[in-house]
This record gives structure tokens, sequence and C-alpha cells, in this order.
């Protein structure tokens, strides 16, 4: 009796994993985030950069593309559970500087995270939430060292714990493509070893889906 309830409890989950239609997806994006709380920033100044002339700024804006994949493994109820993988590229000539542009700013990242996507009464309309943690590296906007001429000079780029919070929506536009109409985070980079601090990352983003057979 107890092998059978067993058997089919089995079998439940099976036909449960089974319908769940698993789907693979991947996406590219134009992504904007903002850069946060790097006026007090610990970094160190550099050699000769003191005064009003190397004010920080406390934002950063840079601008790039992400680009990832994500498998739907399972539904339960009108909700669909899945994983996800991402990297993006952000830049701006802009760096964290109120007088000057400074080195620029870049944010570097790879992220993996958990999805849920909603079943709606209108099926083109895809919702969906996610939280993804990982590698992210930057160098803030800031100088870690400062040039001898008007050229540039490699800057230091660090690396971080970075997570985020997303929610966006898909709308279906053919049976292998969806327009992702917009997606927006919250997160944050909190760098590894010495220099202890949170620079908060708000981000919005909009690209395209393609499924996979």
């Amino acid at each position: 009796m107890l092998r059978k309830a067993v058997l089919f409890l089995a079998a439940v989950f099976v036909a449960t994993t089974v319908s769940a239609k698993a789907q693979i997806g991947v996406y590219g994006m134009f992504t904007v985030d903002r850069l946060s709380n790097i006026a007090s920033s610990p970094l160190p100044l550099p050699p000769n950069s003191t005064g009003p002339v190397f004010a920080r700024a406390n934002t950063v804006d840079p601008v790039g593309g992400t680009g990832g994949v994500y498998y739907d493994f399972m539904k339960l109820g009108p909700v669909k559970l899945g994983a996800d993988l991402r990297g993006s590229i952000m830049t701006t000539k802009r760096g964290a500087y109120l007088n000057f542009n400074g080195p620029g700013a870049h944010i570097y990242s790879v992220l993996g995270g958990v999805r849920g996507s909603f079943q709606t009464p209108v099926k083109s309309l895809k919702p969906y939430v996610q939280i993804s943690a990982g590698l992210g590296r930057s160098d803030y906007g800031l100088y870690s060292s400062l040039p001898a001429s008007n050229q540039r000079v490699p800057n230091v780029i660090y690396s971080n714990f970075e997570y985020e919070g997303l929610a966006g929506l898909d709308i279906k536009l053919l049976p292998i493509m969806d327009w992702r109409v917009a997606e927006f985070g919250y997160g944050g980079l909190d760098p590894f070893g010495t220099f202890s601090h949170n620079y908060p990352i708000k981000q919005v983003s909009m690209g395209f889906v393609f499924h996979l057979p």
C-alpha cells in the first residue's frame, strides 16, 4: 500500500513538471543604470586631488546592454518558476565628479537568479519578477590615480557582491518572440575587501525575448 502511494505521488510530481512545458528564453536588452551613494565612498582620494575642484558627484548613469537566458522548469498554478543567468556591460564618459568628466564610469555584471512569471487573463501579457545576485565589477566613476596629462589612464575596477530585485512585462509578438516592454530593477554593489560600502543601483531596461523549442 505504501509503495502504491509513493508511486502515485511520484506520478503526480512528474505530470505536474511535464505540464509546465519547460521553456528556454534568450533575451537582449538596452539598459540604463543609476549608481548612487558615491560622494560618501570610502575609496581614498588620489594624490593632489583635494579641494572643491575634485568634489564628487553622488551618482553616475552608465548605459549599455544586458543579455541572458532563462529556463522555466516548473508550473505551480498560474505561476511558472525558472532560473535566469545574465550579464551586462555598462559605461558612460561622465565620471562621479561635479566639475569635470573624470575617468568615466563602468559596471560589469554576471548574475544568476530565480524568476516567476504569471499567467494573466490576456495570454499575450507575461508579467514576471526576479531576484538575482552575483559578481559586479566597477570603478564607481572615481579616479584611482590622476593622469599626468590629458590622456586617460586605466582605472582600477573593484569586485563587488551585486544583487537585484527585478520586475518586468513581456508581450507576445510571434510564437518565438516577445517584446520586453520594460524591466525595472533595484539593487546594489557591496565591495569585497577593505572599502566596505553600499552603492545602490536603479535600473530600467527594454528589449526582445526569443523562445527556443
